[in-house]
């Protein structure tokens, strides 16, 4: 399964209010008529950490291993590091071999 934070678009700490609200926003996006799959995708994620003792489970106890896609989201969604000494150090070496 994939993060439901994600799936809700919400952050991890967010709280009830917060999750039902996204919830509802995302059913009303998407009902089961139109893309019943991404329904249950949505239904499936607010089940999962739709009240603080669900999310405490799921922090706790989920062990799904994540897909391919998962990681790949993950990656991408990742704040980038700053360029410092190092992304300088490595450009000037390109430089460097580039001239040779």
């Amino acid at each position: 399964m994939t993060d439901p934070y994600r799936i809700l678009g919400v952050l991890p700490d967010a709280d009830d209010a917060a999750i039902r609200a996204a919830y509802l926003t995302a059913i009303r996006a998407c009902p089961p008529e139109r893309d019943a799959a991404r329904f249950e995708r949505v239904r499936a994620a607010f089940e999962s950490v739709g009240t603080a003792r669900a999310r405490l489970a799921y922090n706790l106890f989920d062990t799904t291993v994540p897909s391919p896609a998962d990681v790949l989201a993950a990656i991408i969604d990742a704040p980038q590091p700053a360029p410092g000494p190092a992304a300088l150090d490595s450009a000037r070496l390109l430089r460097v071999l580039a001239a040779r």
